[in-house]
């Protein structure tokens, strides 16, 4: 599956700023949720959403699995990296704050948590949609049932949020295509007209629920 989240990805590089329109919102949320200083991994950056809602004097990096991604990254912020979220190549405690907008939803949930646990010294923020988002796509969201107990014992700020996504009908189908996100593992990868045209004429308020966390080491 992460090979094909790559390509997704890095086809999407382009279009992604135009039509992430949810993720960009959810990302200026979690910098302010969390209020970051010094050295911020940006796990999984994409074209570096999180990155550009940092305040000045914060020292940003990249992360993702998405060469084009991160080639687009780059070409803002200078220290982009290829690499996995569940196996990050940085010692313990490398960060300062670790966040994470948008991405690790696509990740098995206990090896990116604690990856992004590890290499963060004061602070780890995520938001991430969960179930209840795209009601009828049969997207396998995780649940908050299943996220909490990865931060049990804690000291953890959450609330959840539904955010909208502002396209219907063919343009949401344009918006998944457009920011690397129709890889759907329950169903077929591939979207045929013919199947989908009904259903997503029929999905008046798209929108994603989104849970963040705000998990305080320091």
């Amino acid at each position: 599956m992460k090979e094909i989240l790559s390509v997704r990805f890095s086809r999407s590089a382009k279009t992604y700023e135009k039509w992430a329109v949810p993720q960009k919102k959810t990302a200026r949320i979690l910098v302010e949720t969390v209020s970051p200083e010094g050295l911020v991994l940006d796990l999984g950056c994409g074209t570096g959403f999180v990155s550009s809602f940092l305040r000045e004097g914060c020292t940003p990096v990249g992360l993702d699995i998405s060469p084009h991604m991160v080639e687009a990254y780059k070409r803002r912020f200078p220290l982009g990296i290829i690499g996995d979220a569940e196996s990050l190549p940085f010692k313990d405690k490398s960060f300062d704050y670790v966040l994470s907008n948008f991405s690790l939803h696509w990740t098995a949930l206990e090896k990116s948590f604690e990856e992004a646990l590890r290499v963060a010294r004061k602070g780890v923020g995520i938001s991430l949609p969960v179930e209840g988002s795209l009601q009828g796509l049969d997207f396998p969201f995780p649940s908050e049932d299943e996220i909490f107990p990865l931060v049990e014992g804690l000291s953890v700020k959450s609330f959840s949020l539904t955010v909208e996504i502002p396209f219907k009908g063919w343009d949401l189908l344009r918006f998944f295509h457009y920011t690397g996100t129709s890889f759907n593992p329950n169903r077929d990868p591939i979207f045929r007209r013919d199947r989908l045209a009904s259903l997503f004429e029929s999905l008046e308020r798209p929108s994603f629920r989104v849970l963040f966390l705000y998990v305080r080491l320091s």
